[in-house]
């Protein structure tokens, strides 16, 4: 009798393409021809995929995670909490319910996947930055060909939105730069060649990007990435040869604004969109608090409901909105509860980077993404509990990114 093969089986399979379905939404994330086939990829792939994996038992996921415990207890919290505290229609609540559960997947799905990323940190870092490159190129071919009447400029897939595709962008640029340049065996390794070319080409693109974007809230926080990056860059190689560079790359990127918009218009058009009610749309939620600051008005409450909607926004002209920063937005929706759960989060990212493994450069490049992300929600998003929307990719994926880069199981995880 001969003997069998053994053949992986289906679940094993599935285990092994992974890593291949995150490389393929993240490039549909930059070049999706329509700004919803990212999301359609991961409810139709990555969702049964990583279900396969869960009730196979090859998920290997540890459910006593401390940061995986605090943000699924805030995802249940504010899918359930909406059905008491919430005004308006059950249709919105049904719907805030349904984020907290796509909010599961999305953390399921990058528990899967940041394993395999750490584990081949240079091939995934040259893979992010080039995405980063793409991304720009995208939206460069948008404004070139008129198909980008708005004057902010923005791009195809998740980058439809000019401040969600500046934030995305310079998070794969940054994640991509920690990976290659900063995880390293050793911190005197030869720097790959290719990869610094790929990261100034992309730096500049994205740079570019950024300010014809003319989002503030990024364009604030790509400078502090930009001192950071050059910083870096004056540390690790010849002052001479990296100031002159550095010098290239800011002559190139005035020169391409000031023949696109001049350089005397470009500034106006940035003080033209004011604050963007930002400072009215705080003011407006401090002075009409929810009924309770201990559980918040409900994640399914459309702002439209509330009151300040219809005694402050309204009458002003302003428009009805979320409230434009994470911690302000958690408060009002989820309440104190909501907001600690958030601190929680936060203070455990903070621990992790500071006392996880690795040299100072990669302790001090896990902040610098913390930073990004805190920059990046200060004057955008409401919450971190929302179905597949770009707070997935400037939010959720650089701070999980931060946790397992931080965490001694994954730095041999390539032996497994």
């Amino acid at each position: 009798m001969t003997g069998k093969t053994d053949r992986p089986g289906f679940a094993e399979k599935v285990e092994k393409r992974m890593p291949a379905l995150f490389l393929i939404w993240l490039l549909i994330s930059v070049l999706g021809p329509h700004q919803d086939l990212y999301k359609i990829f991961f409810h139709g792939i990555v969702i049964p995929a990583s279900l396969i994996l869960l009730f196979s038992g090859r998920a290997r996921i540890n459910w006593r995670d401390p940061l995986l415990l605090t943000a699924l207890l805030l995802a249940a919290y504010s899918s359930i909490t909406t059905f008491i505290v919430g005004q308006g229609p059950l249709p919105d609540h049904i719907r805030a319910f349904r984020w907290g559960v796509e909010t599961f997947f999305c953390l399921l799905a990058y528990y899967l996947w940041l394993p395999a990323v750490l584990a081949r940190p240079s091939w995934w870092g040259r893979n992010f930055i080039l995405f980063a490159l793409l991304g720009a190129a995208g939206g460069f071919l948008l404004f070139a060909t008129g198909l980008n009447p708005e004057g902010r400029l923005s791009g195809l897939g998740a980058l439809h939105n000019p401040i969600q595709a500046s934030s995305i962008l310079l998070i794969y640029l940054a994640i991509g730069h920690f990976l290659v340049f900063i995880r390293q065996p050793s911190p005197d390794a030869p720097a790959d060649k290719t990869a610094l070319r790929l990261l100034i080409l992309s730096g500049v693109a994205v740079t570019i990007f950024v300010l014809m974007s003319q989002s503030r809230g990024p364009i604030i926080t790509m400078a502090v990435f930009l001192v950071y990056l050059g910083s870096w860059s004056l540390l690790r190689n010849s002052l001479l040869k990296t100031g002159l560079v550095l010098l290239g790359a800011a002559g190139l990127v005035v020169g391409v604004l000031a023949a696109v918009y001049g350089l005397d218009q470009y500034h106006e058009l940035l003080l033209m969109r004011g604050s963007s009610y930002r400072f009215d749309i705080w003011k407006g939620y401090l002075m009409y608090p929810p009924d309770s600051w201990i559980f918040g008005f409900g994640a399914g409450t459309d702002p439209a409901q509330l009151e300040v909607a219809k005694e402050f926004w309204m009458p002003s002209q302003m428009p009805v909105t979320h409230a434009h920063n994470i911690w302000l937005g958690t408060l009002v929706e989820n309440g104190i509860i909501g907001l600690g759960l958030l601190f929680a989060i936060a203070v455990l990212l903070l621990k992790s980077a500071f006392t996880g493994p690795g040299t100072r450069r990669e302790k001090a490049g896990r902040m610098m993404l913390l930073l990004l992300v805190f920059l990046l929600t200060l004057t955008g998003e409401h919450t971190l509990i929302s179905s597949a929307k770009a707070i997935w990719l400037f939010g959720w994926l650089p701070l999980l990114f931060v946790w397992f880069s931080s965490r001694e199981q994954v730095i041999d995880i390539s032996s497994q």
